[in-house]
């Protein structure tokens, strides 16, 4: 139990950390001849990254939710459900984009690809998949953050961050607002995930602290 608590809390902590300095740094496809002359160069290793931060976040939100046996209600499920379909459907269909078929792209009609790129995300399909994505974060670290509030199964500080990324994306869920203000509120969303890893090592020692104090008590 103790090993798997550490899995959740370092899955947790480094993949958030690594993806939000991911989103921080991010390079996207742009006209300016500068601009794509350097973009199969960062940006394929940066969303390669992204890509491998993510799923170690998935893996650690998988073994975290597994450890809340006191949080068993329907809103720790919602928030469980809510987060790993939005991590999805919001950032690695983006990110897999990224790595793999703009980079090939690019090095093929370098001038063309930030029109491909751009008519990619205005597509029917692709943009309405990330928007509910994103929706779908926001409505999972807002259902998180009220069911830790609720059970108490981890410290109160650890909701602060989920509901400044949850404002932050509920503005750039809305098109006008969405080209500045994306890249802040998933860089917060992932820091937030990462503040979440660092709550479970901080609930988890202070549990082994209250048992030990019981056990004392009890010779």
């Amino acid at each position: 139990m103790h090993l798997r608590f550490k899995l959740a809390g370092t899955a947790l902590t480094l993949g958030g950390l690594t993806a939000a300095t991911c989103h921080v740094f991010g390079f996207e496809a742009s006209a300016e001849v500068s601009h794509v002359a350097n973009y199969a160069r960062f940006a394929e290793p940066i969303h390669l990254v992204l890509f491998a931060s993510v799923l170690l976040v998935l893996l650690g939100w998988c073994e975290q939710h597994l450890q809340q046996s006191s949080d068993p209600g329907s809103m720790g499920s919602a928030s469980f459900v809510f987060l790993f379909l939005g991590i999805v459907c919001g950032d690695l269909v983006h990110c897999t984009l990224e790595f793999s078929v703009f980079p090939v792209l690019g090095s093929m009609v370098p001038y063309a690809l930030p029109g491909i790129a751009e008519a990619t995300y205005r597509s029917a399909a692709v943009s309405n998949l990330i928007w509910a994505g994103q929706a779908m974060m926001f409505l999972g670290v807002v259902t998180r953050a009220l069911s830790i509030r609720r059970s108490r199964s981890l410290p109160m500080w650890a909701t602060a961050p989920m509901m400044i990324s949850a404002v932050l994306l509920a503005v750039g869920l809305f098109p006008q607002f969405s080209p500045a203000i994306v890249p802040a509120s998933m860089a917060a969303f992932y820091v937030s995930i990462a503040v979440l890893g660092v709550s479970t090592f901080c609930a988890r020692r202070a549990s082994r602290k209250t048992s030990a104090l019981a056990e004392a008590a009890a010779k």
